[in-house]
């Protein structure tokens, strides 16, 4: 480290690099894992994919990162209250990256697809922010990063006296959620048939200190 950290929000030109630190932080995530057995290909998704979230989320201002000096440490990318499911208008502006994604892996990507379409239609309707995704170097995980990157935006919710949400496939992240005082409200959600299952998450306003 070179002492020089700072957290700032997200910039657009920034998104290719956040989407190549959440893939490479994500490699081992069970629901990508399941879909895209195999690793090279997993990244050759996922780059592209996480690249086009990370610029859809950056034009809205409330994402974070997390930086040492030029290098990206971690990234949450958070979505205000509806913004979240996409507009057709967004998914438009993503499409050439969103299909160099599905190229990647064309046997495999129609499930992927079917995760974020389930992932879609079952989201809570109340008003609410929503971290889509949550990622840091896979070499300084456990460190506090991925909590700085959240604070901004857990503020911003109770300021609002707004909920937040979060979904995952992976169970050991429930307690670190917990401790941002996240409870699981849906344990066992089926977004692909055969699949991991994801556990959905909501943390609720709250006040004091985070």
């Amino acid at each position: 480290m070179s002492g020089q950290i700072r957290v700032e929000p997200l910039r657009r030109e920034d998104a290719p690099a956040a989407g190549a630190l959440l893939a490479a932080s994500h490699a081992d995530y069970p629901a990508f894992r399941h879909v895209f057995p195999d690793g090279a290909q997993r990244q050759r998704v996922l780059v592209p994919f996480l690249t086009a979230s990370a610029t859809d989320a950056a034009a809205f201002g409330v994402s974070t990162s997390v930086w040492d000096g030029e290098r990206l440490l971690g990234v949450a990318l958070w979505l205000p209250p509806g913004t979240f499911p996409w507009s057709a208008r967004r998914k438009l502006r993503a499409a050439p990256v969103l299909t160099r994604a599905a190229l990647a892996a064309p046997r495999s990507f129609g499930a992927f697809a079917r995760i974020g379409a389930a992932a879609e239609k079952g989201h809570p309707q109340e008003p609410h922010w929503y971290l889509e995704a949550l990622g840091v170097h896979p070499r300084l995980q456990g460190q506090g990063w991925g909590r700085q990157l959240m604070l901004p935006a857990l503020r911003s919710a109770d300021a609002d006296g707004l909920p937040c949400y979060v979904e995952t496939s992976d169970p050991s992240n429930e307690g670190f959620y917990s401790r941002r005082g996240f409870e699981v409200v849906e344990p066992s959600l089926e977004y692909l048939p055969s699949g991991p299952r994801y556990m959905r998450l909501r943390r609720a306003a709250q006040t004091g200190a985070v």
